[in-house]
């Protein structure tokens, strides 16, 4: 049996393309593991704690302040909409530098936000990537619901802003909520420390005003109007007022009413302003001083008048504590997430990528 072994020459030769084939080998796996530094220039505008600021959440950062900035500069400036408008300076201002810096604030505070989130474990995932899988996804699920005609609450299809605003609104309610039960649950004294902190800005009573009143029905059986009755009824009321004006106090001149001259006393919220357009009783209401009485009012099939026996003029009283205990508690972990954002920003390491960022166009 005859072996067959390699000359010296084939032996450099399959050393050399074996050499070659690992080389090219190394160079393809780590072009597949690793994107170009274009690509990652073309994806993010910033990072934050590590974190990625996508190009596309800059955008939309960018779209939601475009207006501000141009009101911005039309109210100080009076600067009109033209094709070099966001690169004008205007008194050492220029629009699209300020929309930039606007828009890369935001990114970077709802970037924080989100991490919180991750670290409460409320979000799973805050890459970009993911966001706009679960949006596929929950419009996929819509559209499939919709077709088998099922409820869907909401929108048919989400955009991308109002998916946001969704899961925002709701991953922000439970890290408070979470934080609340463990780290952020306030004493009694802490409470009413922040209620007395915030009372003038948060706490204010409303405006008010309490009335005597004196009312007749003009309504039937059915509940709808007698007109003859109406009329008597009428003529009843303007000879109580007449022996108002004569001096009589406004309880005897009830009395001239017999069983139906009842005085009840009755407070209007003044901050009502929905309910307030819809009844004139409590219009005439806010116009009277103290000791007045109104002429005679019609509301809702009766005959009214009033007397003001106090007037709280708003700002010139508080809630009281114990009235609003629920409300000082949202407010106060309200204020603490502020807070703890505001830290979490300032304490962020932010890092831009200035070619992306500075090559950002309109």
């Amino acid at each position: 049996m005859s072996i067959l072994t390699p000359n010296k020459s084939s032996l450099v030769w399959l050393f050399t393309a074996v050499i070659f084939i690992l080389v090219f080998m190394s160079i393809t796996i780590n072009a597949k593991q690793k994107p170009s530094k274009a690509n990652q220039e073309d994806d993010f505008i910033a990072t934050v704690d590590g974190f990625p600021i996508h190009a596309n959440e800059f955008q939309r950062a960018i779209h939601a302040n475009k207006s501000g900035i141009i009101h911005y500069f039309h109210e100080k400036y009076d600067a009109g909409q033209s094709a070099t408008f966001w690169t004008t300076s205007f008194g050492g201002e220029i629009p699209l530098e300020l929309l930039k810096e606007k828009a890369l604030e935001n990114s970077v505070s709802l970037k924080i936000q989100q991490i919180i989130a991750k670290e409460q474990g409320v979000l799973p995932e805050i890459s970009y990537d993911s966001f706009l899988q679960n949006l596929n996804h929950e419009n996929e699920r819509r559209r499939k619901a919709i077709k088998n005609n099922q409820v869907v609450f909401g929108p048919a299809q989400y955009t991308e802003e109002a998916y946001l605003e969704y899961v925002m609104g709701n991953s922000i309610l439970s890290v408070k909520n979470r934080l609340m039960d463990q780290e952020w649950k306030p004493t009694e004294q802490q409470m009413r420390t922040f209620y007395e902190t915030k009372k003038d800005k948060l706490y204010r009573a409303p405006a008010t005003v309490k009335v005597q009143q004196i009312s007749l029905s003009f309504l039937d059986a059915n509940l709808s109007t007698d007109e003859e009755l109406k009329r008597q009824k009428k003529k009843r009321m303007n000879a109580v007022l007449g022996k108002i004006a004569s001096g009589l106090s406004f309880e005897q001149a009830a009395k001239e009413l017999g069983h139906e001259g009842k005085v009840t006393e009755q407070s209007y919220n003044l901050d009502s302003y929905r309910h307030n357009a819809r009844s004139p009783v409590a219009q005439a209401a806010e116009k009277l001083q103290i000791g007045e009485v109104s002429g005679i009012i019609e509301e809702n099939g009766h005959f009214h008048l009033i007397q003001c026996i106090e007037n709280e003029k708003a700002d010139s009283n508080f809630l009281s504590f114990d009235e609003i205990k629920e409300q000082v508690l949202r407010d106060y972990i309200d204020h603490r997430y502020e807070e703890y954002v505001r830290t979490r920003i300032a304490d962020a390491q932010v890092v831009v990528n200035e070619e992306s960022y500075q090559n950002f166009k309109m």
